[in-house]
């Protein structure tokens, strides 16, 4: 584990956008596609509500797999590659993961109705019709313990798919590890969190707001849903620097070799 410095935060950052410069529309559509298949599982009956953070550990290591492909200057990239780190072993592990993010989001869900009674999330899913002025107070209460459970939650599992997928580590190890590095890194990671929170979400906001008083609130949201988007695609970047900067790049992935078919054709030397 390589010590890092508060400027380390920065540092991440910075190659963060550098690595994503390198294939943006590859990112993005993968992204993209994500979301096009949560939507797909959000229309099924309970599973919609299970699945998405069930499966959430698992396309994190896939993406995290795409950028170290592509920062290992892959070309091209090959779905064989990517699928083939995601052995038994391992996918036991993630789907593991995915039942403790589970867990949380229920937890959360508990905790905030026990706040307002469900007014939040009725009013996340649209099924709370109006929020009066006596239900606001009760409404930001909820929405103040939702958020403190998933951040919570979010530290306590930041490095764990990675660290279970590429060092093959058991669940438990990989959350002892996690605990333990971000003790040791804290300036660091507080510096990254405030960076990502700037250039990530702040500075959007104020443009978004420049382009709703010049250009009107359409222009506006647009704005707001691409760059939301490419702000999640780049903090996977800026988590993949984190990554290597702290525990060494990942082995790389060895494509199946496939048997040679008995009775094929070979080449002779004519000699």
């Amino acid at each position: 584990m390589k010590p890092t410095d508060a400027a380390s935060g920065l540092r991440w950052i910075r190659e963060g956008f550098q690595l994503f410069r390198r294939r943006p529309f590859l990112f993005s559509n993968l992204f993209f596609a994500y979301l096009m298949l949560l939507f797909v599982v959000g229309r099924l009956p309970f599973l919609g509500s299970v699945l998405p953070p069930l499966l959430l550990p698992c396309f994190a290591v896939f993406f995290l797999q795409t950028i170290h492909e592509v920062s290992e200057n892959h070309r091209p990239i090959r779905p064989m590659r990517l699928f083939s780190l995601f052995s038994r072993p391992v996918t036991g592990r993630l789907l593991a993961l995915g039942c403790l993010h589970l867990i949380s989001s229920g937890i959360a869900v508990y905790a905030s109705s026990l706040m307002d009674g469900g007014i939040f999330m009725r009013t996340a899913i649209g099924m709370q019709q109006e929020i009066t002025p006596a239900t606001m107070p009760l409404l930001v209460r909820a929405f103040l313990v939702f958020s403190v459970i998933n951040i919570l939650t979010t530290i306590a599992l930041w490095f764990v798919a990675p660290l279970t997928a590429w060092k093959s580590m058991p669940l438990g190890q990989a959350l002892f590890y996690n605990f333990f590095t971000l003790l040791r890194i804290w300036k660091s990671f507080i510096v990254y969190i405030v960076g990502c929170l700037l250039f990530g979400l702040l500075i959007p906001m104020l443009v978004s707001t420049l382009l709703d008083i010049l250009l009107g609130r359409i222009v506006s949201q647009i704005f707001a849903i691409s760059i939301l988007m490419l702000d999640v695609v780049w903090v996977y970047c800026t988590f993949y620097c984190m990554y290597v900067d702290i525990f060494g790049p990942p082995a790389s992935v060895v494509e199946p070799i496939r048997e040679p078919v008995q009775g094929a054709d070979t080449d002779t030397d004519p000699q």
